[in-house]
């Protein structure tokens, strides 16, 4: 699974909160690390959801070995879980 636009503008939206929160709106210093605080532990969440759904972001193609079978990444020169050499 791959991160969908979803994550991204709930990403976005958390910085987005913060910076209004803190540029816009008269905060104390107590209001600004709280609010800090509950934005990092609500990304948190849902970095965690995000880990456990095993949905990560792929920056490379993958192949499968010749010899195990098993992905491996394609700019490798051998196998990630064997050490076989890749063509």
């Amino acid at each position: 699974m791959r991160l969908t636009w979803p994550v991204y503008v709930f990403t976005a939206g958390i910085f987005f909160v913060f910076a209004m929160g803190v540029q816009f709106i008269s905060l104390g210093k107590t209001a600004v690390v709280g609010l800090f605080l509950i934005l990092t532990i609500l990304y948190a969440w849902v970095a965690w959801i995000m880990v456990k759904r095993n949905a990560v972001l792929e920056l490379h193609s993958y192949e499968r070995c010749a010899s195990c079978g098993d992905l491996t990444p394609s700019q490798g020169d051998y196998c990630m879980t064997c050490g076989s050499a890749q063509s």
